[in-house]
Formats: C-alpha cells, sequence, structure tokens
C-alpha cells in the first residue's frame, strides 16, 4: 500500500537505548538525537519551586534553552519514554512528547502505536528493531504490480485506522498572530534584558536614553515582525492556493459493494483510489496513476513551467519508487492536472501513496518553514565578545559593591548602582542598532527589483567567495534557435541542412524529427518543451490529436498523428499518398534526466511494422546504437559543434518486429526498445548569452569572488559557454576529469585528468566534471573532492540533487557559496546555499531567501554591494557600541577609584582632628 522507504537509518548509541540517532537523509548527513524522557513528581515540583522563588526568571530561561527544562523529568529508556529531548543536526534543543493510540496496521495487524511529531514528521516506535522511525518503514512497500493488480478502494473499516496512522491529509501553515509574534520577541533573552535596563534608567531618573532606546528597539522589532508576517503569509498563499475542495474515491463495505463517493481531500489515506475528473484539478496528495495519461503542470514545485506528460503504470516486479523510476507516472501534490486523456468513457484511477507534510510539496514547504541556519562568524565572535562584556561587568559590580559598602550607603542605591554596571558595560541598544544597516539595505534592494523574505542574510552577501550560476535561462537565454540539421547517411555524416525541405519527406530523420517529442495541445495551442516546439516547427509537419472537444476526442482508442503539412512542398506527394502518409505515435517514453533520452512507438500507415525514434544526449544515443551505424568521425563533430556554444541532440531509430502488437507495444520496458538503435544524425541548436551575462562575471572576477557554472546540459556545451562569457579566459587551459570503466564491473572505475598534475599544481587551469563522474568521485575517490573543488569551474550534466550535494561541499571547505538560478530544476541548490537567488517567479521561488525581478545575472552584484554595506555598517555599529562603553565603564571606575581615595583621605582627616581636639 505504501510507497517505497526514504533513506532512513536507525543507528543506537547504547544498548539500554535511553538514546538514539536518527539519519534522516545519507547523503546530506543530517540526523537528530532522541534522548528518552519521563515525568518525576519530586522533580516537577522543584521546578516549579525555583521558577516562582526566582520571580519567573528560571522560566524564562527553561524556554530559550529547552534541554535546561529536563531537570523536570527523569532520564528513562526510550521504549517507556513519555518526553523526548531532540538534538537537531544544527544544535538546537526541542522536547517533543510521545503520544499513544491503539489501531490495526495493514499487513501487520493490531498495533500499539507510539509516536512523536518533529517538524510535522511523524515518528513511530518500531516494537521490534526497539527504535523510533517513519512511518514508511513501519509498512513494506509495494512493487508496481502490487498497485496494478488492487485496483478497488478501500475497505471502510480498514480507512478508519489508516486515518489514525497518517493523521490529517493537511499541509497547514499557521499564521501567527501580531501579538503572538511580539511575544516570541519579547521573551528573547536580549530583549528581556532590555526592558530590564529600560526600568532600571527609569527608577534612576534616566529618562531620556531610555526613552530613545525604546523607541529604536520597537522600530526594529516592529519591522521584524512585519517581515517575518509576511515570510508566513506568502507560505501560507503557497499552501492555499493549491488546494481543491473535493475528491471522489472509491471505496468498499464488507459486502463488498464497490461506491463511489465525494469527499474532503482533507480525508484522504495512502491507499485510498481516487478518481480524476477531466481537467483543471489540483493534486492533494501524491498519486500513482494506474490508468490513462494526465498533463500536469508541475512549476509550483520545479518552477518550469512546461507541462509534462503522465503515464500510468506498466506491469514490472520492480519496487515502486516515487522520486526515481517511476517519477513520470507519480501525480504529485499541489500540481495542477490540466488534462486527462481516457479512453472509451473510462475512469483515470490512481492511488495515494502520500499525505499531507509527507508529500513533495509537503517536504518544500517544510523546507521554507524549518531552513538551514546562516552561520557568521561575525555574529559568532559578536556573542562571544558580549559574554566577555558580561564577564568584565561582574567585575565592575563587585568593586561597586565594594565601594558602597565602604560608604555605608543605603541598600537600594548600592542595588541600583551595581545593576547600572551592567547596563553600562553590555550595550541594551546593540542589536536595535546592528539590525538598522540591514533594513536600509533592504529597502534599496526593493527598490532594485530584488525582493527577500530572509533580512539577516542580507550581511551574509557581503562574505560570498564563490558565485555558482546555473546556465540555461541563467548565463543564457531560455530560448532555443535552430542551427541546421546534420544527416547520416551510410554511416557517414552529409552537409549540415537548414532547410528540412531538402531532405527527404519520407527519411526516417523527418519521421523522428515528427514524432520523437512529448508535445499536446492545450486550449489549441501546440505546447511542450521548447526543444521539441521548435524541432517539430523546423519540420513543418502538422499535430493531430482525434477528436475536436478537448476531451471527447480521447473516447475512441486512437493514437496522435503527425501528417506532412502544405508548407513542405518543394517535394510534392502523389494523390494517392496524401491520406495515408501519416504517423501515429503509439507509446512514449518521456524524457528522463537520469537515462538523458526520450522515445516513441509509432506506426507509419506505409510501412509494415512499428518504428521506435530515440533522441537524447550524444553520448547516451551512441551507447545505444549498433557500432556499424557509427560514423567514425562521431566524437570529432560533435566536438566541434559543441565547443563552439551549440546544444547537440543525437537522434536514433530501429524497426520492430512484424509480430510486435499494439498490446505488446503498451507492455514493453524501456530498456527493449532503446537497445541496437540504427543512428539518424544530429539536431544542433543555439542559445545565446544574455546581455548582463559577461559584465557582471567581469566584475564577480575583479572584486577576487571565484564563479564556477553548474548545468545539465553537455560537457562540451558548458565549456564552449564558460569560455564565451569569460568565466574561463582564453588563454587559460580547461582539462576534463572523466571515468575509465574497468572490464571487472565489481572493480572501481579509474579517474582520468588531462594534466595529472593539475590537482596539487600551481599552473592555473581549470577542471571540468560531469555528473557521472562526481558520482565516482564521492563514492571512491572522497579525499580528493577538495582538491576537486578548487580547481573546477564547469560541472555539466549534474542532476538536481547533485547541484545540492556539489554546494554543500563547497561550504565544507569553508566558501561563503551564492546560487543563482532561474528556478527549473535548482531548488534544491538554492536552498543549500548561504544566499540563493531565483531568477523567476514561480511559486517555488518562494524557498530562495532573494527572488530577483532583473532576469539576469546583475542583480548577484547589487546584492553583494548591500551586503557588504550592510555589513560594514554593523562592524560599525559595534565597535562604536562596544568602545563607548568600554570608555564609559573605564571611566566609572576611575571614578569609584577616586571616590573610594577621596573617602579613606576624609577618614584619616576625620581621625586626625578627632586626636587634635
Amino acid at each position: 500500500m505504501m510507497n517505497n522507504s526514504r533513506p532512513y537509518e536507525y543507528q543506537n548509541i547504547d544498548e539500554i537505548r535511553y538514546q538514539q540517532v536518527l539519519l534522516l537523509d545519507n547523503q546530506d548527513e543530517l540526523k537528530i538525537y532522541l534522548y528518552g524522557y519521563e515525568q518525576s513528581k519530586l522533580n516537577n515540583v522543584i521546578y516549579n519551586f525555583l521558577g516562582i522563588i526566582f520571580l519567573g526568571i528560571p522560566f524564562l530561561i527553561f524556554n530559550a534553552w529547552p534541554q535546561l527544562k529536563t531537570i523536570k523529568f527523569k532520564k528513562c529508556p526510550l521504549e517507556t519514554a513519555s518526553v523526548l529531548l531532540v538534538l537537531d543536526h544544527y544544535g538546537k534543543y526541542t522536547l517533543e512528547t510521545v503520544k499513544t493510540d491503539k489501531l490495526k496496521v495493514p499487513n501487520i495487524g493490531p498495533y500499539n502505536l507510539r509516536y512523536f511529531l518533529y517538524q510535522h514528521t511523524k515518528y513511530v516506535w518500531d516494537i521490534e528493531d526497539k527504535v523510533f522511525s517513519t512511518l514508511d518503514n513501519l509498512i513494506p512497500p509495494n512493487t508496481v504490480d502490487d498497485y496494478l493488480n488492487n485496483t478497488s478502494g478501500l475497505f471502510d473499516v480498514d480507512y478508519i485506522d489508516l486515518y489514525k496512522l497518517f493523521g490529517p491529509n493537511k499541509i497547514s501553515v499557521k499564521i501567527k498572530s501580531y501579538w503572538k509574534l511580539f511575544f516570541d520577541e519579547v521573551f528573547n533573552p536580549f530583549y528581556i534584558f532590555q526592558v530590564f535596563s529600560v526600568v532600571l534608567w527609569c527608577v534612576d531618573d534616566y529618562m531620556i536614553y531610555a526613552g530613545c532606546v525604546v523607541v529604536l528597539t520597537l522600530f526594529s522589532s516592529i519591522t521584524s515582525l512585519i517581515q517575518t508576517r509576511k515570510q508566513s503569509e506568502a507560505v501560507h498563499d503557497l499552501v492555499e492556493s493549491s488546494v481543491c475542495h473535493q475528491v471522489k474515491v472509491v471505496r468498499q463495505n464488507l459486502l463488498f459493494e464497490i461506491n463511489e463517493l465525494n469527499i474532503n481531500p482533507v480525508e484522504l489515506v495512502p491507499g485510498d483510489l481516487i478518481i480524476l475528473p477531466p481537467n483543471n484539478f489540483v493534486m492533494p496528495c501524491d498519486a500513482v496513476l494506474l490508468t490513462g495519461e494526465c498533463i500536469v503542470n508541475e512549476s509550483v514545485l520545479t518552477g518550469e513551467s512546461v507541462p509534462v506528460t503522465k503515464t500510468a503504470l506498466h506491469s514490472s516486479n520492480d519496487v515502486y519508487s516515487i522520486g526515481g523510476l517511476h517519477r513520470r507516472q507519480t501525480l504529485f501534490s499541489g500540481t495542477t492536472l490540466i488534462q486527462t486523456r481516457y479512453y472509451e468513457n473510462d475512469d483515470v484511477l490512481a492511488r495515494v501513496v502520500r499525505t499531507g507534510f509527507d508529500t513533495t510539496k509537503g517536504a518544500l514547504v517544510k523546507s521554507i518553514l524549518f531552513p538551514s541556519p546562516v552561520g557568521l562568524k561575525f555574529y559568532r565572535d559578536s556573542l562571544k565578545f558580549v559574554f566577555v562584556l558580561f564577564t568584565i561587568a561582574a567585575f565592575g559590580m563587585a568593586y561597586c559593591l565594594y565601594v558602597y559598602n565602604e560608604r555605608h550607603a543605603q541598600l537600594r542605591y548600592i542595588i541600583t548602582r551595581a545593576l547600572d554596571i551592567i547596563t553600562i558595560v553590555v550595550p541594551p541598544a546593540l542589536p536595535a542598532a546592528m539590525a538598522m544597516g540591514t533594513v536600509y539595505s533592504q529597502a534599496r534592494l526593493k527598490k532594485a527589483g530584488i525582493f527577500c523574505i530572509s533580512p539577516p542574510i542580507i550581511p551574509v552577501c557581503g562574505k560570498i567567495k564563490l558565485a555558482c550560476f546555473d546556465k540555461t535561462g541563467t548565463l543564457t537565454h531560455d530560448s532555443l534557435d535552430m542551427k541546421s540539421l546534420i544527416p547520416c547517411d551510410r554511416s557517414q555524416f552529409t552537409d549540415p541542412v537548414t532547410d528540412i525541405c531538402y531532405v527527404d519527406l519520407k527519411s526516417k530523420l523527418v519521421q523522428a524529427m515528427a514524432c520523437c517529442h512529448d508535445l499536446t495541445r492545450i486550449d489549441g495551442v501546440l505546447q511542450g518543451d521548447p526543444l521539441d516546439l521548435i524541432m517539430f516547427e523546423f519540420t513543418k509537419w502538422e499535430f493531430e490529436e482525434p477528436g475536436n472537444d478537448e476531451n471527447a476526442r480521447f473516447d475512441k482508442l486512437a493514437p496522435t498523428t503527425v501528417i506532412p503539412g502544405k508548407m513542405c512542398s518543394k517535394q510534392v506527394l502523389q494523390s494517392e499518398d496524401d491520406d495515408l502518409y501519416q504517423i501515429g505515435i503509439i507509446r512514449k517514453f518521456p524524457f528522463s534526466s537520469t537515462l538523458q533520452c526520450m522515445s516513441v512507438v509509432s506506426r507509419n500507415l506505409q510501412e509494415p511494422c512499428m518504428t521506435a525514434f530515440v533522441k537524447g544526449a550524444p553520448e547516451k544515443i551512441k551507447s545505444m546504437c549498433n557500432r556499424e551505424s557509427l560514423p567514425n568521425n562521431f566524437d570529432t563533430l560533435l566536438s566541434e559543434y559543441t565547443v563552439q556554444g551549440f546544444r547537440v541532440i543525437a537522434i536514433a531509430y530501429k524497426n520492430l518486429p512484424r509480430k510486435f502488437t499494439w498490446k505488446e507495444s503498451q507492455k514493453a520496458k524501456r530498456e527493449v526498445i532503446e537497445c541496437n538503435l540504427n543512428f539518424l544524425g544530429f539536431l544542433v541548436m543555439q542559445n545565446l548569452l544574455k546581455e548582463q551575462t559577461v559584465p557582471a562575471l567581469r566584475t564577480l572576477q575583479m572584486a577576487n569572488i571565484r564563479t564556477v557554472m553548474i548545468t545539465g546540459d553537455n560537457i562540451l556545451t558548458a565549456i564552449a559557454v564558460a569560455r564565451d562569457c569569460d568565466m574561463v579566459k582564453r588563454h587559460e587551459q580547461i582539462s576534463v576529469m572523466s571515468v575509465i570503466d574497468e572490464d571487472n564491473e565489481q572493480a572501481i572505475p579509474r579517474l582520468h585528468v588531462e594534466n595529472d598534475g593539475l590537482l596539487y599544481g600551481d599552473e592555473k587551469c581549470h577542471l571540468a566534471i560531469d555528473g557521472k563522474t562526481w558520482e565516482i568521485l564521492k563514492q571512491h575517490y572522497s579525499d580528493l573532492i577538495p582538491s576537486v573543488l578548487v580547481r573546477a569551474t564547469i560541472f555539466a550534466r549534474f542532476q538536481p540533487d547533485q547541484k545540492a550535494q556539489l554546494i554543500g561541499q563547497f561550504q565544507k571547505i569553508d566558501y561563503v557559496v551564492s546560487m543563482v538560478g532561474d528556478g527549473a530544476n535548482d531548488c534544491g541548490a538554492l536552498k543549500a546555499a548561504h544566499v540563493g537567488v531565483s531568477l523567476s517567479q514561480a511559486e517555488a521561488s518562494v524557498a530562495a531567501p532573494f527572488t530577483s525581478m532583473v532576469n539576469d545575472i546583475s542583480c548577484l552584484i547589487d546584492l553583494i554591494l548591500e551586503g557588504r554595506c550592510a555589513l560594514v555598517t554593523s562592524f560599525a555599529i559595534f565597535k562604536y557600541m562596544a568602545l563607548y562603553s568600554l570608555i564609559q565603564f573605564i571611566t566609572i571606575i576611575i571614578l569609584y577609584h577616586g571616590l573610594q581615595s577621596c573617602c579613606r583621605r576624609n577618614d584619616l582627616s576625620a581621625r586626625w582632628c578627632q586626636r587634635k581636639t
């Protein structure tokens, strides 16, 4: 019933299991520590007694540092714990309550559920392993056939227990009231110290400065509250903008009667069978498609506005993988179903696999609600210095008490003067004053078209030492232009063609370009990937889907067809061919960034058998083709074009057996289709640099900020663009790091660099590395990663998760990293970087701290300038505040010392006078 398990691991620190390490993510090494506690009446009495006798001050301290609050509990094994102290990867403590419930778990039976919620994720106690784990690990994963063989709905009795187990299907982002935000801010330890200082000054008739501090603090606090509230509202609007209000499900009763019910999406649970409507439906959960096809807009998650076609599962014994192999069969929460395709009025069915915060959309929202803390050495050093000031103040208080005690001053006066020493040494106005630079920088950024949802990150921009950029849409324009078509005839490349009319209309190459794509018509407009659109428009063919009505055209089992257009003809078809020459697209295997290709099974009515066409990355297509069909100069010609910065797509085909039927085409596995191909030629495209790319990169280099490119494109294309945009100077050398595969599959692949001394030498040279080599480097040569990172400038064929990993590795070698992307496939890297800048205004850009309305990388220059401005202002204010506090403290101590000396002289004079008299 459930999807495959996520990569979670659980480690016990000791055999008694008083504590546990919970590894959340193997790749990023995120983990939390769990410590078990139970209620103790005696400790609870002591806790409350201390809080009362010290006027509530301990309660404030315990609220600020939850780990201290464990004094009211008693340590115990995790198995019996009612309270857990949770320590996250970043050193933050929280206390979570363990709850219990009794229910019946599918495939397990009756179960005494013990669980706790942490950052909107439910962790349950595994009775067998004696550890806390996620729900994914509690329920065994299902295979593809498990889903396909169960096309009936849940039983009503099972639904009740599943609802208890998984909870409501709801991603709830509460917007705190201004009063709640204000009190959260006020109970910060430093703000409490400010209140204490103001009260003390008022008692001491020091009204004017106290009033100034109050005004400054209120202004800073209110500004912070407004920004926090706006950010909370933005996340809330992101969630609420993609919510449906009703969904149809299939359920069974105890008599095995199947009923269709309209329910609130909040009531959905994993295992529910839902019926998808024809169009304009927002997915309320993650679900796997069982029948039919769907055209989906996933921009809310990826930033990519191009519609994606989702196909139903095909029979397989593979374990269902929601984010890997079966991504193209999965409908994600928050995405919009533009259109569902069904045949002969059959329902389009999907099985719910994840709900609530466990969905892909829920993970995005959690990453926004619980971001990684931004650490800056300046702020850490500031806290240390404040602690030093408190220590100095303690000595000053002791001396003050000694002086006034010697003078036999009144107790009230002694206490007032001693406490005043603290407010002198530790300036209460310090946080508010330091925030002023950030506030003004944020206002100037807004005028420049750069919006910030996390103001504390602005000073971090001033410390950027490494700037990472996506290529397409960031350094270059999104739009592609057709350069030429290079056909291959009898294993030989022919001359490049710039007009399709000069190519045989019935050639396999033209057929491939006409049907090997993932286009569709929506509201009469042809939509799809820009590359597919340009390729199809180049053929001058026409795209036809059966029927006229947007939904009714799929009522009968008729494939999409492509036919030669009227504009094609410098070649004239014979009249009897006009109605017969058309190609039907029988089945599509959508583009996969992992496989780096897409394919279709088609049928030409004038040919006796079906044909498979495949297009994709040249390196990948080459590995699929028969060697005898490949030209000898395949790599040479590919290099010639990619070195010039062109994007090259390879095309191939193969004729399928005559007995290969439509039914077999729907059940065939992808690897059976995409093998033993015959090479057809290259499709050459280009996208130009944006106007501000070169000037911005030169400005960054002059500021001694290193620049690198992280892209999913071909490595040679990336190298060419790097030279064109001046990221790599013309006189500088580029060496490609690659992998040499061993004949023995068990052997560790070898790394090859064109110049072996590059990793350790001083020669000015840049490394280029692709995603495949990066994986080998991580697995087998991790000790070389720092050396590679300081040399590498070009990272090509990187998948989205690899981009995020790379950012993390740069941070480990003490780079302050910025990432600029257009929002498409860059969300992970934008969130991982110290400074993430999205050039896309899609909802996914909410995850990035900065969103630029200026659609080029020049916005990063403005960010760095304002960041340095805010940072310099903070430095100056800190130095000024600290300096005047120390000067005032030293002056007061000198006065106290003089007062003490004066008192002693007066005492001596009085005694001498008494003796005289």
